[in-house]
């Protein structure tokens, strides 16, 4: 792996701290524990050990976030290198931004600023020279490259392969003619699959039901492209209810089904802790670093962090590009499932993970695991289709 390891980042200054973000507890009574989901703030001490004082500095610090973002990303320009959420010794949450090589460092809000190497779009420019060499592979995608993605926090694109991949990806990886200084090579044993489960106990076909959505008077959902085609027949508690009527996989990992008229649509995702749900009201997506919820019927409502974006996974049937990447567990069966974040925002649907022989990774340390889903927004976009929100 000595090939491999010659690939690393090259971090510079860091710079400015200011207290305001840092000193969010001071406003943190803005929002009450009695505002919050009781099933999310005990998943979140259960799968983080996140106390409920942490999550509600925390969503002080998410709230402040979309505006000062923005601003970064005005005042920085092609410079932008990203935002996300970092926690310090004592598990609070403070929102960093990074900028390329400017001098100025100028102030943003209240957040910490750092200069790096990369911008976002040095990043996303080198996960498109992979997944254009990847997708140049037309018979299947090479052995052993197992996924590659956008690791904020450490200005790299992180590349994931088998112990004994190294020869080929140092291959591969010439042939793309990306900046090898871009990149970071992690080794997993836990190879990528898609999360069908094809014994019994489905909650729908092996799958699990992401969001519903209408779309005109027809109702529906969305779930994972990998669990049916188009046209592939619905069965919830052994009902015929619906059908497919938009499948992508591989590619991306998206679909959606009809249900009947008479069924009723909820905006709330099943938390498998009594009848307790949690409500979706919108769809706005979560910084990295952001805490997130999962749930599915395999190993049903957990949470962890976000880590990574613009991952692609080179699943046996082929790559899928424009995944995120969280450390909560997931198993199969719980392909399709919702993924949520705070201020009940919906996220997205589950895709995969690198799994252990139980067919889950809730055995695989938390700074070992990768589970994905597909993005909430460009489906609905897609598809044409309505979150319901109410």
């Amino acid at each position: 792996m000595n090939a491999l390891n010659s690939a690393r980042r090259h971090p510079l200054v860091v710079a400015i701290v200011s207290a305001a973000l840092l000193g969010a507890a001071t406003t943190a009574s803005a929002v009450t524990r009695d505002a919050i989901d009781p099933g999310m703030l005990a998943a979140l001490e259960r799968d983080l050990g996140m106390t409920t004082a942490q999550y509600l500095r925390e969503l002080e610090v998410e709230r402040e976030a979309a505006d000062l973002v923005a601003q970064a990303q005005r005042e920085f320009g092609d410079d932008f290198a990203g935002a996300w959420l970092e926690r310090d010794e004592f598990g609070d949450a403070r929102l960093v931004v990074a900028t390329r090589d400017n001098p100025s460092l100028m102030r943003v809000g209240g957040s910490e600023v750092r200069e790096v190497r990369y911008s976002v779009g040095d990043l996303e420019d080198a996960v498109s020279l992979l997944d254009e060499t990847n997708q140049r592979r037309m018979l299947r995608p090479l052995r052993g490259l197992q996924s590659w993605g956008i690791d904020l926090p450490n200005n790299r694109v992180v590349v994931t392969v088998s112990p004994d991949a190294a020869r080929d990806v140092v291959d591969f990886v010439a042939a793309t003619g990306v900046d090898t200084d871009t990149l970071h090579f992690e080794v997993s044993e836990h190879e990528p699959s898609t999360l069908i489960n094809i014994y019994g106990g489905i909650r729908y076909n092996g799958c699990s039901i992401g969001f519903p959505v209408t779309r005109g008077s027809t109702k529906g959902f969305v779930t994972a492209g990998h669990c049916g085609s188009v046209g592939t027949q619905v069965r919830i508690n052994n009902v015929l209810v619906g059908s497919f009527q938009r499948s992508n996989f591989p590619g991306a990992d998206a679909a959606w089904a009809t249900v009947r008229s008479q069924d009723t649509l909820f905006n709330r995702v099943w938390q498998y802790s009594g009848s307790s749900t949690y409500a979706v009201t919108g769809s706005q997506e979560a910084l990295i670093g952001a805490a997130v919820c999962r749930s599915g019927f395999r190993t049903g409502w957990r949470c962890g962090t976000l880590t990574r974006n613009n991952v692609t996974v080179n699943y046996g049937q082929g790559a899928v590009n424009g995944l995120r990447e969280s450390n909560a567990c997931a198993g199969q069966g719980d392909s399709g499932g919702s993924w949520v974040a705070s201020y009940n925002q919906a996220q997205g649907v589950t895709s995969g993970g690198a799994l252990g022989n139980d067919g889950t990774n809730c055995g695989i340390p938390q700074n070992q695991r990768r589970t994905w889903f597909q993005r909430l927004v460009p489906m609905l976009n897609s598809y044409g289709v309505n979150l319901v929100t109410r």
